[in-house]
């Protein structure tokens, strides 16, 4: 089912579709060694309190990490960020179209800010309304000044399939490298591919994922020749999330 993808760096759709014969010409590959990984049995975000450590970031922002996880009938969110000021609190945010945004929850925030302080909040979703729907969330954060700013939006997708439960992307080229998550089912063969507006690849990524949550980051997105681009993750040749990206 087509659903309409519109931020202020995401354009374009998303669709479901199986690709046949993939696997056989991308199983063929070798596994880059530069593809950053990390892999969980839980499918619970508060199980990975310390997986950013397992993953190298660049921000030129304070926010560190803001990934998605799938329970069945909720997204629980888990972000950090830092600040030497600190934070008074964090409005979570969701849209179904990327473009009209409501309050779902607030979390209480923490002075000072570091890498160590993860942040939970745990979404109610109908499953129904995850089958049709991508879930667009963002981050308001109120500085203990009173000053307050906006995170990267990120996109989640629920799946019925008997590999993939969610992926949730962070794709924000113009701030920092994009984020790729997967929450597995069983062993699965991840491929990520970006290619330009006149659909020429200008990177991949490949790895295999484990059951649980996989994080996989493209490097250097951020230096990118400003222009339109298609993100496109596949998994298992048969779940495929195909997204447009803005470089401004």
């Amino acid at each position: 089912m087509k659903r309409n993808l519109r931020t202020l760096v995401l354009v374009g759709s998303a669709v479901l579709t199986s690709v046949l014969a993939y696997a056989k010409s991308e199983l063929g590959e070798g596994i880059p060694e530069n593809i950053s990984t990390i892999s969980d049995t839980s499918l619970i975000a508060s199980d990975l309190l310390n997986a950013e450590e397992r993953i190298t970031e660049k921000s030129t922002g304070n926010q560190l990490r803001f990934d998605a996880t799938y329970g069945g009938k909720y997204f629980e969110i888990i972000w950090n960020t830092v600040t030497a000021n600190g934070c008074d609190h964090f409005d979570i945010e969701r849209s179904l179209d990327g473009i009209k945004f409501e309050k779902r929850g607030e979390v209480k925030g923490t002075v000072p800010c570091t890498r160590k302080n993860n942040f939970f909040f745990k979404d109610n979703v109908r499953p129904s309304t995850a089958r049709k729907n991508d879930f667009y969330y963002r981050l308001k954060q109120v500085d203990a000044n009173g000053q307050s700013s906006y995170s990267k939006q990120l996109i989640a997708r629920t799946f019925t399939s008997k590999s993939v439960a969610a992926l949730s992307i962070t794709p924000d080229p113009d701030m920092n490298d994009i984020l790729v998550n997967a929450q597995l089912k069983e062993r699965s063969y991840v491929v990520i591919k970006l290619n330009d507006v006149n659909g020429n690849e200008v990177m991949r990524k490949s790895s295999f994922g484990d059951n649980g949550f996989n994080t996989y980051k493209m490097d250097e997105t951020s230096k990118l020749k400003p222009g339109t681009y298609s993100l496109e993750v596949i998994v298992n040749s048969n779940e495929r999330m195909t997204m447009k990206l803005i470089k401004n």
